[in-house]
């Protein structure tokens, strides 16, 4: 048969020395086995890189053919990049996620610090603090102000994005405002209220890289009480949908635990590749996704311990359900 003839020659191909890797060898069975072509997902084809446990994947829009890239040398999708997306992406990226991408990162983060509440991991006492790292709009807001008692303070890389954030105010009524909505105003009318104006719903709202907090600028004119970086460490750390912009994890969970009061919790997401043997991959999207195990790894060196690691669908992407983990440390 011709397609059995085709087959024998591209594996002899592959057998000649210039061509002899296991991914190269894997990704071709599967682009031949009558099973591949009915998979949902589209398996990358994925040579070694020096690094071995770390890959680059350009994926394409047929199944089993996409051409794979040498390792990148970025660890981490450079900041300007993150900014220019962002800062241009800010007035319609809750429109665009949240309504037509199906975008629930923030909202299972929160439920999954909720839930340590409910469970009575914590006492049923809420978090005394929250750093909301990579804060976007303020997304995670709303359900992170029930559950900490505190500072609740927000930190994003992109300006526009964070003035987003901190134009929020607590919506506390019968019923919201503008329903399925944030509730925002400008601090002019917000004092406009006098007694009565409604509260800010984050304490602080901040820009900055997060593998530099010391470096915070805080965004002024909207009328926070919390106007200098806390350095008392928090109770609780969230990170929706942001360290799929890191490759390593070592820095950046680093970070988290040195931020992170003893007792404390860190619940972030990464994005999941389905299967293969790595640590974290740069996907074509310019996201990276991770291996729970690796995570897990990174966070022991940085003094954390896993509690629970739930697999989830943060969003939709070219009609496709986008493959995370939802993780959750706490710091002993």
């Amino acid at each position: 048969m011709k397609d059995e003839a085709d087959f024998k020659e591209t594996m002899a191909m592959a057998a000649s020395p210039s061509h002899l890797t296991i991914g190269f060898l894997v990704c071709l069975l599967l682009a031949h086995s009558p099973k591949s072509q009915t998979k949902a997902f589209r398996p990358p084809k994925v040579t070694p890189s020096p690094q071995t446990r770390h890959r680059t994947v350009t994926a394409t829009t047929a199944l089993a053919t996409s051409v794979a890239t040498p390792h990148a040398t970025e660890t981490r999708t450079a900041p300007k990049v993150v900014v220019s997306k962002f800062d241009s992406y800010a007035p319609t990226f809750e429109s665009h996620l949240v309504d037509n991408l199906k975008y629930c990162a923030p909202e299972d983060v929160a439920r999954a610090a909720s839930d340590r509440i409910a469970n009575d991991d914590r006492g049923g006492e809420p978090y005394a603090s929250c750093l909301d790292a990579g804060c976007g709009t303020g997304l995670a807001g709303p359900n992170l102000r029930r559950l900490v008692s505190g500072a609740l303070v927000g930190v994003d890389l992109s300006p526009k994005m964070a003035e987003l954030a901190a134009e929020l105010v607590v919506d506390d009524g019968p019923s919201p405002v503008v329903e399925n909505r944030l509730r925002r105003c400008s601090e002019t009318a917000r004092v406009a209220f006098g007694s009565d104006a409604p509260r800010r719903l984050y304490d602080g709202v901040f820009t900055a890289d997060l593998l530099n907090l010391s470096n915070a600028n805080f965004l002024d004119g909207f009328g926070h009480e919390v106007r200098t970086m806390p350095l008392k460490p928090y109770d609780l750390i969230v990170s929706a949908d942001v360290l799929c912009y890191f490759g390593a994890m070592d820095e950046i969970l680093q970070v988290f635990s040195d931020r992170l009061a003893n007792g404390g919790d860190v619940i972030f997401t990464t994005e999941t590749m389905s299967s293969g043997d790595y640590s974290w991959v740069e996907t074509s999207s310019g996201r990276y996704s991770h291996s729970p195990e690796y995570v897990v790894k990174m966070g022991s060196d940085a003094g954390l311990t896993v509690v629970s690691q739930e697999a989830f669908t943060p969003r939709m992407e070219s009609g496709e359900k986008v493959l995370g983990t939802l993780h959750i440390f706490t710091k002993k």
